[in-house]
């Protein structure tokens, strides 16, 4: 909060979201903190006890370098991590356990704030009993995960499994709720602490900025609530004249509000552990502790990779759920379209055939006299047809006009589940009508289906009065942490069960039916659908299958990489690259509907970080398709394969070069050679590692193929074979593309500071590109957002590469780009489109880039355009 007086009108929750809780300037007082300029390793700032833990005081540290307090080894260390470009997150830095000149034992790690070096100094906690093995604390954790028959009982094993280890009084798992307000959705607690489980707190308990600190680190610890914080000295930088950004910092002093709100809770210490579900903050593992506890490092590490992993168990737990709803209603979609296919009015089809719209989504619960809740009604060229409780015709006639105008053109679908909120008539017909999901099948006539939910009214036990109160003080009336928690009965009305994701999908499953099925009214095709049926029955065991299967080898992944690694970082890490290997050879697969993925693409993919450097990765071969479980397979080789060449071969020197090449054999057999050269001298390895068992057994137990690794002195080879089922067939040959022969490609030098001609008419996009070429002294032309203004620039201007959006506010770029290539100027198209035949004929070989993309592969493919630009010159 500032400290300027906030006027009793202007009091609200919202305040507390204005609070600065990542530059506090002070750290907690058991710890020690010092800021090190990273050219020089000179002390900029300092905090803590660094007499007690590093036996100086601060004023013999500040703008000191450390020579007389770190080793040789250490030192070494630390300008090492200097160079590390992104150590944000902190990092454990002495190992074993460091002591100062014969002090006490520390725990030290270290991350990078604006170019400087943070070191954050713990005593180390060495009598529990995991700290020579944290990952059997992990393994006991998440022990009989995979039988929770429910997601609560899911959540009351976490809360357990974090007590039972971490050994706080109190453990919940703490879950965001749609509208902000948080919800205790499970709790470990012994007999003696009042039960806090089934309680709701209002959103501003946790604000804004701290929710966002949530999301950017895992964990968060208060020691102790009760404390004098330890100030950083100097307050500001001496090189930046800023305060220090603490929001990774482990040792960051907390909020004065939020230790006034614990201490109204009765509690003294706290942690809370993130639980981050598809890059969204989930909820929070809490922890509360009635006396001071300071958890060892390794066990903050044990809390953090739980937090991960629970993360990731839940949201496959959801997926599942979600997946079994959608697999449900897909075969009611494919019985209605049956049912459809002999009905001239699609209107009375819909709702009085059965199944029917009411059997495909649920308007609302079964009553207790057996009748359903809920209603749908269709609405074409302005007649209503209705199944269950509605509205009136009328009352629908005027929703539908209204909804013409709310909804855009492109959304289609609209689901709310608090409909007089937003359309205020709606109150009239709350009682059938306060949840509305909807479809637009067509604008002119307005045609729509439309289901409804009644109302649900609902008492919830709030812990106090959600409306925080306003407190005086020496700054005059402002907000402050409400010391009331006594439980608060609230009735809520006119809100309906919220829809699901997987109702809202199966909404537009019906939606692209309707569009492409009935209202064209194709009556020859009443035997394909029959027979869509069948193969969408296929398809769905073959989904459910493949889903099953990845979570059965994230699994295998999990205890696999935790067998073979050396240490718990070297753990998370090795696990991490392995997963996101595998999602990036699932994406490939997705793009192709599952039916195939090139050699070339899995390549491209898995080394496409080192492709970017002209002549460091060189692949040749024609584009042989691989089936999706040999596609799989190979993935997993190739990432491992590229993985070590990155720390140990070939790609871990400048030099160093990679060529891999392919060939389908007479038999009908895929030959691939990886073979490595200019790295540093080979060894054969003197034990044999999860990755080397995935290269040679993965391949032939999954696939019948074999795969043998060679590790020659000048470079590591590995030679694969597949054998022809492992490749996708097209009658009774493999599915062989020869590429056409291949000629040179001649480079010309990048201009040293390029000009971009960005044409796009998103404002953040255009943020993004104008911040990358900031960063990389690049001259920006334009932007244009309008098809006028980007033809006279790319007729008139001088620039070296064009990215053009393709759709610019409902006119296409076409023109433009026929422009640029008339004068030889390299160009890229950037779309949100499915890129499938998106592009006209005459400039079907451009290049696109999909959004959204990474900055980072926008740089490195307009510099390869650059470079391959014909005119060798600037435009």
């Amino acid at each position: 909060m500032t400290d300027a007086v906030l006027a009793r009108e202007q009091v609200d929750l919202t305040n507390c979201d204005r609070e600065p809780i990542h530059i506090p300037g002070a750290i907690l007082p058991h710890g020690a903190m010092l800021v090190l300029d990273s050219a020089s390793l000179r002390v900029l700032q300092a905090a803590g006890d660094t007499e007690g833990l590093l036996g100086r005081p601060i004023s013999a540290l500040l703008s000191r370098p450390l020579d007389d307090l770190f080793s040789v080894a250490q030192i070494n260390r630390l300008r090492a991590l200097c160079q590390e470009p992104d150590l944000v997150k902190p990092r454990h830095m002495l190992d074993p356990v460091l002591r100062i000149e014969g002090g006490v034992p520390l725990d030290a790690s270290a991350h990078r704030v604006e170019g400087d070096l943070v070191l954050e100094f713990e005593a180390a906690g060495t009598d529990d009993p995991y700290v020579t093995e944290p990952l059997a604390a992990v393994q006991l954790m998440v022990e009989g995960f995979s039988a929770a028959p429910s997601l609560f009982s899911l959540c009351q094993m976490a809360t357990a499994s974090v007590r039972r280890v971490a050994q706080y009084d109190r453990v919940m798992v703490y879950r965001f709720m749609p509208d902000g307000s948080g919800w205790v959705a499970a709790e470990s607690r012994p007999p003696e602490l009042e039960p806090f489980l089934d309680l709701h707190y209002p959103a501003a308990d946790i604000p804004q900025q701290a929710r966002a600190l949530y999301l950017r680190s895992w964990l968060r610890l208060i020691t102790q609530v009760d404390y004098d914080p330890a100030p950083l000295t100097p307050e500001l930088n001496p090189r930046t004249d800023k305060p220090l950004d603490m929001s990774h910092a482990i040792l960051r002093d907390v909020s004065p509000m939020h230790r006034e709100y614990l201490r109204n809770m009765g509690i003294n210490a706290s942690m809370s552990i993130s639980i981050i579900v598809a890059g969204k903050l989930w909820g929070l593992i809490a922890c509360h502790n009635d006396s001071p506890r300071r958890l060892p490092r390794h066990l903050r590490a044990v809390c953090e990779l739980f937090g991960s992993m629970f993360s990731l168990q839940l949201e496959a737990r959801e997926k599942s759920e979600q997946f079994e709803a959608r697999l449900a209603s897909r075969k009611v979609l494919q019985e209605l379209m049956l049912n459809l296919a002999g009905v001239e009015d699609y209107a009375y089809g819909l709702t009085q055939q059965t199944p029917n719209l009411l059997d495909f989504i649920h308007g609302g619960d079964v009553a207790l006299d057996g009748r359903r809740g809920g209603g749908v009604a269709v609405r074409v060229k302005a007649a209503t047809t209705s199944l269950g409780a509605t509205p009136d015709d009328a009352q629908i006639a005027a929703l539908v006009e209204w909804l013409t105008s709310y909804m855009t053109e492109t959304e289609g679908v609209f689901a709310t589940d608090r409909l007089s909120e937003i359309y205020p008539p709606a109150k009239a017909f709350a009682n059938v009508a306060s949840g509305l999901l909807v479809i637009s099948v067509s604008r002119d006539p307005s045609d729509f289906i439309l289901w409804f939910r009644p109302e649900l009214v609902e008492t919830a036990l709030w812990a106090g009065d959600p409306d925080k109160p306003i407190a005086s003080g020496p700054n005059g009336d402002r907000l402050s942490p409400r010391k009331s928690f006594e439980v608060w009965k609230h009735t809520v009305r006119n809100r309906a069960l919220p829809w699901t994701v997987a109702e809202v999908d199966s909404a537009f499953d019906l939606r692209v039916s309707l569009l492409q099925v009935v209202l064209r009214r194709i009556e020859e095709a009443s035997l394909e659908r029959a027979k869509a049926h069948e193969r969408d029955k296929l398809l769905m065991a073959e989904l459910d299958h493949r889903v099953k299967n990845t979570l059965a080898n994230i699994q295998a992944l999990v205890t696999q990489s935790s067998r073979s690694a050396a240490s718990l970082t070297g753990f998370v890490e090795g696990l991490d690259s392995r997963i996101h290997s595998m999602a990036k050879a699932h994406s490939l697969l997705t793009q192709s509907r599952w039916e195939g993925v090139s050699v070339e693409g899995l390549l491209t993919v898995e080394l496409g970080p080192y492709i970017q450097g002209s002549g460091v990765v060189l692949l040749e071969g024609d584009e042989v398709i691989l089936t999706s479980k040999s596609a799989l397979s190979l993935s997993l080789a190739l990432h491992e394969l590229a993985t070590n060449a990155a720390k140990f071969g070939s790609l871990s020197r400048a030099e160093g070069r990679v060529l891999v090449s392919w060939r389908v054999h007479d038999d009908g057999s895929l030959i691939l050679i990886w073979r490595e050269s200019g790295g540093p001298h080979v060894a054969p390895p003197t034990r044999r590692g999860f990755g080397s068992s995935l290269v040679e057994r993965a391949l032939a137990l999954e696939t019948g193929g074999r795969a043998t690794i060679d590790y020659a002195p000048t470079g590591v080879v590995c030679e694969v074979i597949l054998p022809r089922s492992a490749l996708a067939v097209l009658g009774d040959r493999p599915l062989v593309r020869v590429a056409p022969p291949k000629v040179p490609v001649l480079t010309y030098e990048i201009p040293d500071k390029p000009r971009l001609l960005i044409v796009e008419d998103s404002y953040l996009v255009i943020l993004t590109l104008e911040a990358m070429c900031a960063d990389l002294s690049w001259t920006v032309v334009g932007p244009a957002t309008r098809l006028g203004e980007a033809i006279r620039l790319a007729r008139t201007e001088t620039f070296d590469v064009a990215l053009l959006d393709v759709n610019l506010d409902g006119e296409m770029s076409w023109e433009v780009a026929g422009i640029l290539k008339d004068r030889g100027i390299p160009f890229a198209f950037s779309t949100g489109y499915d890129q499938a035949n998106i592009l006209p004929d005459h400039l079907a070989d451009a290049q696109i880039f999909a959004k959204p993309y990474r900055v980072a592969d926008v740089e490195s493919r307009l510099r390869r355009m650059m470079s391959l630009n014909p005119s060798g010159e600037r435009a």
